[in-house]
């Protein structure tokens, strides 16, 4: 699946992130669609990517990050975070950065617009509400 491809609507982005779940009593509680940036000393603002991110009943932060080519799934235990980070920036957007370690450091930033034009996402100002929320409990 690449950003070619997909439809960047409500319904697939329950289907991606459910397809996530790993464990039997697991379910969704807030998706969102959102815009990944690349991180590190050499990353470039040009270089932004879509995808979804949400959260799970078991703590985990999962998502898709699409490229034009292919796509990258990852799932964070939101116990296991080392560093977060988060902001309001411009025009209401909250901005995510954290890091984890899964045999290497992993660094991960993402934007949420809590408004998108169409209907498309209609619960997108509540879910970044709650993942916001949740999130602002882990951090240190």
């Amino acid at each position: 699946m690449s950003m070619l491809t997909m439809k960047f609507n409500a319904d697939e982005m329950m289907n991606v992130l459910e397809g996530q779940l790993m464990f039997p009593d697991e379910t969704v509680t807030a998706g969102v669609y959102c815009t990944f940036q690349d991180t590190g000393f050499f990353a470039s603002s040009r270089h932004v990517v879509t995808g979804y991110t949400g959260l799970t009943s078991r703590g985990r932060l999962i998502g898709l990050r699409c490229g034009m080519i292919r796509s990258e799934p990852f799932s964070v235990d939101l116990n296991y975070l080392t560093k977060l980070k988060l902001r309001k920036t411009l025009f209401g957007m909250r901005s995510v950065y954290l890091e984890y370690f899964a045999e290497r450091r992993i660094r991960l930033k993402f934007t949420v617009s809590p408004r998108i034009l169409g209907s498309k996402f209609p619960d997108q100002y509540a879910n970044t509400e709650i993942i916001m929320q949740q999130l602002s409990a882990y951090q240190r």
